[in-house]
């Protein structure tokens, strides 16, 4: 007689996260077009009916792993905020570096997917919050920033680290030359770092 195969129980968390996680990989193979929830259930160890129990479907599974993108990146975002940073450069260098880790990619995969938006738009309102918040905490009353400016830079960060993260390598052309890519890309952080500094300092 075969050997019963033995099920595994697992918390509904720790299904979820095991689910997602093979997702991830599978789209990190395929993209976003090439997501079957047969391949991602059997990557994760799961029954395909057990997806559809936590997500309802490939449109609801699209739906978490794009707020799993978002809130991920509001983690690495905020922490840089709550850091002691003496220099713009601090927060250009933290999001240029979670951009090229993995999160333009993924941010990709969100606008490929065609699922319905997520709650994302709140994140980067709150990295405005916190910026102006800071902003308006180091400077004197006589020269407060206004919000639309702090939205501004925020903004540029986010495309420059994006962008940069996509075409970058390719528009210096270091493709085949990771020492120089390294160096350039550096460059143009701490240019842009310097840029940031120059105008939140003469800011009236």
């Amino acid at each position: 007689m075969a050997t019963p195969v033995k099920r595994i129980r697992r918390t509904p968390e720790e299904a979820r996260r095991l689910i997602l996680e093979a997702a991830e990989a599978v789209m990190a193979r395929t993209g976003p077009g090439g997501l079957r929830l047969q391949e991602v259930a059997e990557a994760a160890g799961v029954s395909h009916p057990t997806i559809l129990h936590h997500f309802e479907s490939r449109e609801g599974l699209m739906r978490a792993l794009n707020q799993r993108t978002l809130e991920e990146l509001g983690e690495v975002l905020r922490s840089q905020m709550a850091a002691p940073a003496s220099h713009s450069g601090d927060a250009v260098r933290a999001a240029f570096a979670a951009y090229r880790g993995g999160f333009a990619q993924r941010m990709l995969w969100m606008l490929q997917s065609g699922a319905p938006p997520t709650r994302g738009t709140t994140l980067f309102d709150d990295m405005i919050d916190r910026l102006h918040a800071l902003r308006v905490q180091l400077t004197p009353p006589e020269r407060r920033p206004e919000r639309e400016d702090s939205e501004a830079v925020v903004h540029l960060i986010t495309i420059a680290a994006f962008g940069d993260a996509v075409i970058g390598q390719r528009l210096r052309k270091t493709e085949d030359d990771p020492a120089a890519e390294t160096a350039q890309r550096a460059r143009f952080e701490t240019w842009l770092g310097q840029l940031l500094n120059q105008h939140i300092a003469g800011r009236p």
